[in-house]
């Protein structure tokens, strides 16, 4: 009776590694959505900043 309590409580299931790599699945996605928006506002700023620059340039020249 104690086994199998131990076993029912502390192993894995096939069902519980699914729904473990589902939603490290799901995490990742996220996590890289995240990325992206992040690096468009970034290369975004650096887009306003580079034509601030050459602006600037042009009038100075």
């Amino acid at each position: 009776m104690l086994v199998a309590s131990l076993v029912d409580n502390q192993l894995a299931t096939k069902q519980d590694l699914k729904e473990l790599e589902l939603n490290l699945k799901r995490d990742l996605e996220v996590k890289i959505e995240i990325s992206k928006s992040e690096t468009i506002k970034w290369v975004a700023g650096m887009l306003v900043a580079q034509a601030a620059l050459i602006a600037t340039l042009v009038k100075l020249l």
